[in-house]
C-alpha cells in the first residue's frame, strides 16, 4: 500500500480559520479542539509512514476529499469506515487481492500485539514504578489541588478569572462603551456628512440674510426644498426594510429642520417687505427684493406693497415739509414785519435806501452775491428757499426710482402668476398724483396764476418780506427758481406723459416771480433818490456817483428779470460746471420787463424832483466841490442844504442822463430782448427833456427875475429924468449891481456844476436882455422922444452890459439887444444944440472904456479862459489895448 499524499496542510487551515470545509457556503465558527474528526485527521497526518494496511501498495490521494470523507478513510480515525476505505483506496481490488490483504492485515495485527507484549515484559518494572508514582501523585492531588473543596483545582482559577473579569470590566468596559459611542458617532457623522447641507441650512440662511445676500439665501432655500421633496432618503438615510418607526423618526427630524428653515425664511420675507416701505433704497435693491418675494410667493403682492407705501410716504413727506416750513416762514415774516424799526412812516424808505447802497457797492466787488444774499429780509427768503428745496429734494430723490420700477411693471415685469384685481396703470396715476401735489404746494404758496391770463396779483403773499430790497429779492427768487427748474427738469426727463403740467408750472412760477420782482423793482425805484449823496464821480466830475448807481441798479434788475423769464438758463451743476445759455423769452414776459423798465425810469425821474425840494432830504450836508481848487490847504465845500445847489447838481446829472445813460440803457434792453421800443424811447426822451427844462427853468428864471428887478428899478427909477438928463459921465450903480448878481450866479454855477455854465449864462443873458427891453419900453419919455444926452446914457449902460457879457450873448440875446438898440435909437429926437455929436460920442466911449477897466477884475469871470490866463504886466497891457480897441469900435 502506498503513502497518503497531502499537498496542502488542510487540517491546519481548517483549524486556523475554524472551518468545517474549504468549500463553506455560510459563516461558521467551529472549535476543532472539542471534535474528534479533525483531531483524527491531524493524528493521521502524523502517521504518514504506516502505508496501506492491506499491503496492496495503493496510494490514497486525500486532497480531493472533504474532512468527513477523510476521517472515514483514515485507519487511525475513530470514524474509520472500511467500506469507505475500500471504495476510496482500493476501488479496483479483486477478491484475491482483498483476501491477500486480509491475511496481510492479520499478520500486521499479530506482529503489533507481539511487539507490545515484548515491550511490557521488558519494561514491567517501569510500568509498576510509573503506576505507583501516578497513584501517589493522584492521592496527593486529591488531598490538595484536586480536593472537592477546590472543585478539582478550578475554584482558584475561577476566582482569578472572575476578578480578572471584574477588573477587565472596570478597565475595558468604558473603553468598549466609548468605542461603541464613537462608532455610533461615526455612523451619525457619516449620515450628517451626507446631509450636511440640509442640517446646516438654517444657520446658512441666517448668515446670508444678515450679510444681505438674499439671492444666495433663496437659492439655498430652493435647493433644500427640492431635496426634501424629491430625495428625503438622501438627506437622512434609512436602512432598507426598516420599520415604520424609523421612517416616522426620519420624517420628524426632517420636519423639525425644515420648520427652522421656514421660520428663517418667514423673517426674511418680513424683512424684505419692510425694506420695500423704507426710503433711500436704490432701484436695484428694490427690484431684487420684489423679485425674491415674488419667487417666494408671499401672500401680499410685493409690487403693490411697494407702490402703496412709497406713494403714501412721498406724499406725506412733501406735505409735512411744506407745513413745517410754511409755519416757520410765516413766523419769521411776522416777526420781521412787526419790528420796531419799521414803525415810523419814513422807516421803510431809510431801510431800503441803506440796503440798496450796500448792495450796489457790493456789485463792484468780486463776490457781490454773498453781500446781497444777507441783506434785509434774507431770513424769510432763505426759509422760503429751504421750503422749496426740501419739497423738490423729496420729489427728485423719490419719484425717479418710483417711476423706474413702475415703468418696468407696466412693461410686464414683476407680474404674479395669479392676476391682480388692480390695474397696472394705477401706478402711473400714483406718480402723477405726486407731481400734482408738488404743483399744488408750489402754487398755493406763491399764489400762481396763468401766464395767458396776463394778470398779476395785486398784493404779494403775506409771508414775503416787506422790507427786503429788490437786489436781495432778485437773488433769492432766482435761487428758488433754480430749485424748481432743476426739479422740473428731472421730472421731464422721466417721460411720464404728464401733459405739460410741469411746463405750465414753470411758466407760472416765472410769471409770478417776475411779478414779485417788478413790484419790488418799482418800489425801490421810487426810493432810489435816497442814494443820492451828491458825491462827484471821479471818472466824470460833472456828474455824481448816483448816475453810476442808477445804471448798476437798472442793469442788475433788468438782467435778473430776464433770467427769471427764462432768457438766461443754466444747466444742472454747481459753480463753474453750470453752463449758461440764452433762450427765447415769451412775448408776455418781454412786455412785462419792458414796461417795468420804463416805469422804473419814470419813477427815478420823479425822485430827481424830490431831491430839489425846498427841504433838504435827510442826511444831506456838505461835500467838496467838484474840481474846486485847493486854497490854503483846504478845499471849498458845497452846502447841499441849499436847494439851488442841489438843483444845479441834478440838472448837471440830467445832461448825462438824457445824453448817454438812458439811451444806452434802452439800447442794451433792446439788444437783450431783441425788440424795438422806438415809440417808448421818444416818449421817454420827451419826458426827460421836459423835466430837464422844468428843472433848468426852475433855477434860471428866479435868478433872472432877481436881476430883472434890479434892471427894472434902475431903468424905471423915478429920480431919473430921461428928458433933462445931462451929458453922461458914468454908468449908474444899478447896472453894476445887476452884473454883480450875475457874477454871483456865475460863481455858484462854476463851483457846483461847471458844465452848466454856458447853458446857464446864455439863458440868463437872454432873460436879462428881454427884461431890459421890456423895461425900456415902459419908459414914457421913450414914446415922446428923448434928447441926445438921454440917448447916450441909455446906450452907454446897455453897451457896458453887452460888452461885459459878450461871451454869453447867444443869437437870441443878440437879437433882443439889437431890438433894444433900435428902440433907443428910435426914441432919440434931434434938438437945437446937438451939433457936437461926435465929441459927445467920444466922451461916452472914454467913459465906457474907463468903466470896463475899472471893473475888469470884478467881471473877469465873464471873459474867455484865454483872456484870464495872463497875469504879467505885458499881458495886462495887451488886454487893456484890446479893451480900448473894443471901446473905439
Amino acid at each position: 500500500m502506498g503513502k497518503i499524499n497531502f499537498t496542502t496542510d488542510e487540517a491546519s487551515i481548517l483549524k486556523t480559520y475554524k472551518l468545517s470545509s474549504q468549500n463553506s457556503t455560510k459563516w461558521e465558527e467551529i472549535d476543532h479542539d472539542l471534535e474528534d474528526p479533525l483531531s483524527d485527521l491531524i493524528t493521521s497526518q502524523s502517521n504518514d509512514g504506516d502505508g496501506d494496511p492491506l499491503g496492496l501498495g495503493g496510494v490514497t490521494d486525500l486532497t480531493s476529499l472533504d474532512a468527513e470523507s477523510k476521517m472515514s478513510v483514515l485507519i487511525s480515525s475513530k470514524s474509520f469506515d472500511p467500506k469507505a476505505f475500500l471504495s476510496a483506496v482500493h476501488p479496483n481490488a479483486t477478491y484475491q487481492d482483498l483476501a491477500a490483504g486480509i491475511q496481510h492485515l492479520q499478520s500486521s495485527i499479530d506482529a503489533r500485539s507481539e511487539a507490545v507484549r515484548v515491550l511490557v515484559e521488558d519494561n514491567f518494572d517501569r510500568f509498576v514504578a510509573v503506576k505507583a508514582s501516578t497513584d501517589a501523585l493522584y492521592a496527593e492531588m486529591r488531598e490538595g489541588l484536586l480536593s472537592d473543596n477546590a472543585e478539582f483545582a478550578s475554584r482558584p482559577l475561577v476566582d482569578y478569572l472572575k476578578r480578572s473579569a471584574v477588573k477587565a470590566n472596570q478597565v475595558f468596559l468604558p473603553i468598549l462603551e466609548n468605542s461603541t459611542k464613537a462608532q455610533k458617532l461615526r455612523t451619525t457623522l457619516g449620515v450628517f456628512e451626507r446631509s450636511k447641507f440640509f442640517f446646516s441650512l438654517p444657520g446658512f440662511l441666517v448668515e446670508s440674510i444678515e450679510a444681505g445676500k438674499y439671492e444666495a439665501a433663496l437659492r439655498q432655500y430652493n435647493k433644500g426644498k427640492f431635496l426634501l421633496d424629491s430625495r428625503p432618503g438622501q438627506l437622512l438615510p434609512v436602512e432598507a426594510g426598516a420599520n415604520a418607526g424609523a421612517t416616522a423618526q426620519q420624517k420628524r427630524i426632517l420636519d423639525k429642520v425644515w420648520a427652522n428653515v421656514e421660520k428663517v425664511m418667514g423673517e426674511m420675507k418680513a424683512l424684505l417687505l419692510a425694506r420695500l416701505q423704507e426710503p433711500g433704497r436704490s432701484v436695484e435693491e428694490m427690484e431684487r427684493g420684489i423679485e425674491i418675494l415674488l419667487e417666494l410667493n408671499v401672500p401680499e403682492d410685493p409690487i403693490w406693497t411697494y407702490f402703496d407705501s412709497q406713494h403714501k410716504r412721498i406724499m406725506d413727506r412733501m406735505s409735512a415739509a411744506y407745513r413745517i416750513l410754511l409755519i416757520l416762514t410765516c413766523v419769521i415774516a411776522t416777526k420781521s414785519r412787526t419790528a420796531p424799526e419799521l414803525s415810523s412812516p419814513n422807516a421803510l424808505r431809510q431801510i431800503l435806501g441803506a440796503q440798496l447802497q450796500v448792495c450796489i457797492v457790493a456789485l463792484e466787488s468780486k463776490a457781490p452775491e454773498a453781500v446781497i444774499a444777507q441783506a434785509g429780509g434774507h431770513e424769510v427768503w432763505q426759509a422760503i428757499w429751504e421750503m422749496v428745496k426740501n419739497i423738490s429734494e423729496v420729489m427728485v430723490s423719490s419719484l425717479p426710482n418710483f417711476w423706474k420700477i413702475a415703468r418696468s411693471f407696466l412693461e410686464g415685469k414683476f407680474k404674479r402668476p395669479s392676476s391682480s384685481r388692480r390695474s397696472a396703470s394705477q401706478c402711473k396715476q400714483m406718480a402723477l398724483d405726486i407731481i400734482k401735489l408738488y404743483i399744488n404746494l408750489i402754487s398755493e404758496f406763491f399764489i400762481l396764476s396763468d401766464v395767458l391770463s396776463n394778470s398779476s396779483t395785486q398784493n404779494s403773499p403775506e409771508h414775503f418780506p416787506s422790507h427786503s430790497n429788490s437786489f436781495t429779492t432778485a437773488h433769492w427768487l432766482i435761487k428758488t427758481l433754480n430749485e424748481v427748474q432743476d426739479c422740473v427738469t428731472e421730472i421731464s426727463a422721466l417721460e411720464l406723459g404728464e401733459g405739460g403740467l410741469v411746463k405750465g408750472l414753470m411758466e407760472s412760477v416765472r410769471w409770478r416771480f417776475d411779478d414779485v420782482l417788478v413790484r419790488s423793482w418799482l418800489r425801490d425805484a421810487n426810493y432810489m433818490y435816497a442814494l443820492e449823496s451828491f458825491t462827484p464821480d471821479p471818472s466824470s466830475l460833472s456828474m455824481t456817483l448816483y448816475l453810476v448807481h442808477l445804471e448798476s441798479f437798472m442793469r442788475h434788475l433788468a438782467t435778473s428779470a430776464f433770467k427769471i423769464a427764462g432768457g438766461i438758463s443754466t444747466d444742472s451743476g454747481s459753480g463753474v460746471l453750470r453752463v449758461t445759455q440764452q433762450n427765447i423769452v415769451p412775448p408776455a414776459f418781454i412786455l412785462k420787463i419792458t414796461k417795468a423798465f420804463l416805469d422804473a425810469i419814470y419813477a427815478i425821474l420823479d425822485g430827481f424832483v424830490v431831491l430839489v425840494a425846498e427841504e433838504a432830504p435827510p442826511g444831506v450836508g456838505s461835500i467838496v466841490a467838484a474840481g474846486a481848487p485847493e486854497r490854503e490847504g483846504k478845499q471849498e465845500l458845497i452846502d447841499l442844504r441849499d436847494s439851488n445847489t442841489r438843483l444845479l447838481l441834478v440838472i448837471s446829472n440830467f445832461s448825462h442822463l438824457s445824453g448817454l445813460l438812458i439811451p444806452g440803457m434802452l439800447s442794451q434792453l433792446e439788444n437783450a430782448l431783441g425788440i424795438s421800443i422806438e415809440d417808448d424811447r421818444r416818449t421817454l426822451m420827451k419826458a426827460v427833456t421836459a423835466l430837464d427844462k422844468t428843472l433848468f427853468d426852475g433855477y434860471v428864471k428866479p435868478k433872472a427875475a432877481a436881476v430883472a428887478v434890479i434892471l427894472r428899478e434902475g431903468i424905471l427909477d423915478k429920480d431919473m429924468d430921461w428928458y433933462e438928463t445931462p451929458q453922461p459921465t458914468e454908468i449908474r450903480p444899478y447896472m453894476y449891481k445887476a452884473l454883480m448878481g450875475l457874477v454871483e450866479i456865475h460863481a455858484q454855477i462854476s463851483r457846483v456844476a461847471e458844465n452848466l455854465l454856458e447853458r446857464g449864462m446864455y439863458a440868463l443873458v437872454e432873460n436879462v436882455a428881454q427884461d431890459a427891453l421890456l423895461s425900456f419900453k415902459q419908459v414914457k419919455r421913450f414914446g415922446m422922444g428923448v434928447c441926445f444926452a438921454q440917448y447916450l446914457q441909455a446906450t452907454l449902460e446897455i453897451e457896458f452890459m453887452h460888452q461885459t457879457l459878450a461871451r454869453y450873448v447867444s443869437p437870441p440875446a443878440a437879437k433882443t439887444l439889437s431890438e433894444l438898440y433900435n428902440k433907443i435909437s428910435q426914441a432919440y429926437a434931434r434938438r437945437p444944440g446937438d451939433e457936437n455929436l461926435q465929441g459927445n460920442l467920444d466922451s461916452v466911449k472914454r467913459t465906457l472904456a474907463e468903466s470896463r477897466r475899472a471893473t475888469g477884475i470884478e467881471f473877469m469871470c465873464f471873459r474867455a479862459a484865454k483872456e484870464r490866463s495872463g497875469k504879467g504886466k505885458k499881458d495886462e497891457a495887451r488886454e487893456r489895448g484890446k479893451d480900448r480897441g473894443k471901446d473905439r469900435e
